[in-house]
């Protein structure tokens, strides 16, 4: 599979400074990798996007993916609140 990253998912990880803030987010991009058909596929508008959870410090952060054919495109992570706009 092939990975594209957005440009605001770019500048977002660009800017994590904690080494472990960049350990788990780069853990849930191999796990997404691994099987992007295991995250869950959103509703409503955003039904062509999926989202996988993980960890950073006890908070549950979110990284949002489209899948088309072959290419896995990386949009954004976070927490919840905010993510989708």
């Amino acid at each position: 599979m092939k990975i594209y990253e957005t440009p605001k998912f770019k500048k977002l990880r660009e800017k994590l400074r904690s080494a472990v803030e960049k350990e788990a987010l780069g853990k849930a991009i191999l796990d997404v990798i691994k099987d992007p058909f295991d995250s869950k596929k959103l509703k409503g508008e955003f039904k062509d996007l999926r989202r996988h959870k993980y960890s950073v410090h006890g908070h549950e952060q979110r990284l949002i993916f489209k899948v088309e054919g072959n290419v896995i495109y990386l949009l954004s992570f976070g927490p919840r609140e905010g993510i989708y706009k």
